[in-house]
């Protein structure tokens, strides 16, 4: 049956959620689906299929995986689907409207997809993977991607990044790390991002970590910020348990998420 809407019709599904129940459709039916043939069976482009398939990993209906996505039950890595748990978790800790620093991993790049859809928001990053997702999004946000020397994956870090920040006003910073410190610090792959993560969170009015077992517990070359001047970190189950000592011995608030949790 369909609903009344303001008495002048009924309630119709739009193309984007009909685009994205067929997709589960097939998802249901045959277990995985690719990119490249869902943008030509549904006539977009697969820039557009990437971003549904973020925004349902978002929502827990499907894990994305190379080429495509796959059924959850279907996924049997511990860490598939920490992504997108810590950033549906860290999208409660931030308030719509918000200045918001992101920094580089995945989680960060599940966070922009849906911080994106959120009109009055605006995303900084110094990680062109995370301005492409909050870009690809059904962007409300206001995305600003600030300028640097670019590595291997895409993180534009130096004097550049720096400058850039300091004239800004943000009211949190999310990132990411490599683990903590012997002396309570988060670790970073290189001196230069470490730089802009601090300059990041110094600037923020409060800071979220977000640990995905798949990076967090690393050996990293470089210090930041103290785990202390985080608000909150938020660790998907399967963070090691030495990696997670080491957090928990700062002081800092610490959530966990995940089935296990």
């Amino acid at each position: 049956m369909s609903a009344a809407v303001g008495g002048r019709g009924t309630a119709t599904s739009s193309p984007v959620d009909d685009r994205r129940r067929e997709i589960l459709t097939r998802l249901d039916q045959d277990g995985r689906v690719e990119v490249g043939v869902l943008a030509v069976d549904l006539g977009v482009t697969e820039e557009t299929i990437r971003r549904d398939l973020r925004v349902l990993e978002l929502d827990g209906r499907l894990r994305r995986a190379h080429g495509g996505a796959v059924r959850t039950d279907l996924d049997p890595g511990q860490d598939s689907g920490a992504s997108g748990a810590l950033a549906a978790r860290a999208l409660t800790l931030v308030d719509p409207g918000s200045a918001v620093f992101l920094g580089a991993g995945s989680a960060c790049e599940a966070l922009a997809a849906g911080l994106a859809t959120t009109a009055g928001t605006v995303i900084v990053t110094g990680s062109v993977p995370v301005a492409l997702a909050a870009a690809a999004a059904e962007e409300s946000a206001v995305v600003h991607l600030v300028g640097g020397t670019a590595d291997g994956r895409g993180v534009l870090t130096g004097a550049w990044a720096r400058e850039q920040l300091a004239g800004l006003r943000l009211d949190v910073a999310v990132v990411e790390a490599l683990g903590v410190s012997a002396d309570g610090r988060l670790l970073h792959a290189s001196p230069e991002e470490a730089a802009v993560v601090a300059s990041a969170v110094e600037l923020a009015s409060t800071a979220i970590l977000l640990g995905d077992p798949a990076t967090f517990g690393a050996d990293g070359l470089a210090t930041s910020v103290p785990a202390a001047r985080l608000g909150v970190a938020v660790v998907h189950h399967g963070v090691d348990e030495p990696t997670l000592d080491a957090l928990l011995s700062t002081g800092v608030r610490v959530e966990t998420v995940g089935a296990d949790a």
